[in-house]
């Protein structure tokens, strides 16, 4: 019995002191295409991946053209401004990946080149928006929206107007 007592607890012991070790990665959450193409197009030197807010990654169809795109947090590493980095699936015969940073040390309109701002992000539909918000002026676009949120406060959305990316402060 008590040979039997000691391995049982040998084993939990060993167990938790495994469970220990594993510290979960945030990078696994990104898709490799989307790392691959972050170190490929030199972002690295500029730019760091962070990890700030959750999900980690957003996933939607920002430009309207039927395929998914991503979208991940940063950082400019020579200012500190955050931003995001949003990637544009590629077609299969392009070369590039068409990426497009807002925010990080570059402006978009009325709210600036710093996100540092934001608790809250989410992609979603121009009817979701709609839906949550008195706002009947919101501007025509296309494709989801990245929604961000000072939470208790500041609102708006970064959407795609089939040419380039803009900013719509959100009314409550």
């Amino acid at each position: 019995m008590k040979k039997l007592s000691a391995l049982l607890f040998f084993l939990s012991i060993s167990l938790y002191a495994q469970e220990g070790r594993l510290i979960p990665n945030p990078l696994r959450n990104i898709p490799k295409w989307v790392r691959n193409d972050f170190y490929a197009q030199d972002l690295d030197q500029r730019y760091a991946i962070t990890y700030q807010l959750f999900p980690y990654t957003l996933h939607g169809d920002f430009n309207d053209d039927g395929r998914s795109d991503v979208a991940i947090q940063i950082a400019e590493m020579k200012s500190g401004k955050t931003g995001f980095v949003i990637f544009h699936r590629r077609k299969p015969q392009a070369l590039v990946t068409q990426i497009v940073i807002v925010g990080a040390g570059k402006s978009l309109g009325k709210v600036g080149d710093d996100f540092e701002w934001v608790d809250i992000w989410d992609a979603r539909r121009p009817g979701d928006i709609l839906k949550d918000t008195k706002d009947k002026s919101l501007p025509s676009f296309d494709g989801d929206a990245i929604y961000v949120e000072k939470r208790d406060s500041t609102h708006g959305m970064i959407y795609w107007d089939g040419y380039k990316y803009g900013w719509y402060q959100l009314r409550k």
